[in-house]
């Protein structure tokens, strides 16, 4: 209902915020169900107690050879070799996402040369990515794949996700389940390849 200068009541407004509250919710949720429908069954992963956080692994990385978000050319995994390279599976829908995003592109700014950072948006529209990343200030390459084929290799379970990989690109080293933070990223680093 609206009050006699036209405006809008608190309790409509409450409702209104509610609403798109739960619409995010559900987007979020049906991003994670693209993903994991897309990825089809799931190698086998050491499990982690409730489903998050980081463990160890040693397993072949799998090649990957994606379009960039940013336009024309092609990103080669493969080319990334010869440094620690951190390959982040994300999406402009994903809500922790958005919390990740900064904490990603303030360490990989700070670790310059010493490790490589890749982000593969998933199963998104190409302008809404590309929005995010503009307003994150995205520093790393980013690569586009809209029906989520890479996060099926990987077996990505839900977004986000990261994988850490060897200097040789071959092998995968760890892999971190939901959004990281400066802190446990920079942690993470410094076990796996000693950096600081």
């Amino acid at each position: 209902t609206r009050g006699t200068n036209g405006q809008q009541s608190p309790r409509r407004r409450i409702t209104r915020v509610v609403l798109v509250i739960a619409a995010a919710a559900v987007l979020s949720t049906i991003t994670l169900l693209a993903v994991q429908w897309a990825a089809g069954p799931r190698a086998a992963v050491p499990r982690r107690q409730d489903g998050l956080g980081f463990v160890r692994l040693d397993r072949p990385a799998r090649a990957l050879r994606l379009p960039s978000l940013r336009g024309s050319g092609t990103i080669d995994l493969t080319r990334s070799a010869s440094r620690p390279l951190v390959l982040n599976f994300w999406s402009s829908t994903c809500a922790p996402c958005k919390t990740e995003t900064p904490a990603l592109v303030s360490v990989a700014r700070a670790m310059g040369a010493k490790v490589a950072f890749l982000g593969i948006d998933t199963a998104d529209q190409r302008g809404a990515a590309r929005a995010f990343i503009a307003r994150y200030k995205v520093p790393y390459p980013v690569a586009f794949d809209p029906d989520a084929s890479a996060a099926g290799r990987y077996g990505v379970p839900g977004l986000p996700v990261t994988f850490f990989l060897s200097p040789s690109g071959k092998t995968i080293l760890g892999e971190n389940v939901g959004a990281l933070t400066p802190g446990k990223l920079r942690t993470i680093l410094h076990r796996l390849y000693g950096v600081t």
